[in-house]
């Protein structure tokens, strides 16, 4: 029994051990920062909202560009990776450990009452969310963009 007990002990340990390693090779908020991505963090709030504003205005102009959607919320990290090559979106997503999820290519981007997503992806989703931010907040973000 005692060895029984200390095999458990030895593996809980272990798988502890791994996952806090996990955790700590994880995408950080201060990294995302530091990168520049549009950041939505653990109360919703939306930082760089100008940065994937610009992206809409990119796709919508026929303008190569990228950008990076970081998620943190729900104690869940995503990082989801978009570019335009002039023609068509491409959408990675990936976890916060950069372990990639999906991959797809959309034909386009909408920003509609507070919702900007990817439209006309192939794959299971026709449309992928990416953030939802309230109008006044997008208003705003145009306004300081003109500046």
């Amino acid at each position: 029994m005692r060895k029984m007990a200390f095999m458990f002990l030895t593996g809980s340990l272990f798988f502890a051990g791994c996952s806090n390693s996990e955790q700590a090779d994880a995408y950080t908020v201060k990294e995302a920062t530091d990168n520049g991505d549009t950041l939505v963090d653990e109360e919703g709030e939306v930082t760089n909202l100008d940065k994937l504003l610009r992206f809409v205005d990119g796709v919508q102009e026929k303008k190569e560009s990228e950008v990076t959607v970081s998620n943190f919320f729900n104690n869940q990290i995503s990082v989801n990776e978009i570019s335009f090559d002039g023609n068509e979106i491409n959408y990675l997503l990936k976890t916060g450990t950069g372990e990639e999820k999906k991959s797809v290519v959309c034909e386009g981007i909408e920003e509609r009452s507070g919702f900007i997503s990817l439209q006309g992806c192939d794959g299971e989703e026709e449309s992928i969310g990416i953030v939802q931010v309230s109008e006044y907040k997008i208003n705003k973000a145009r306004a300081s963009m003109k500046d």
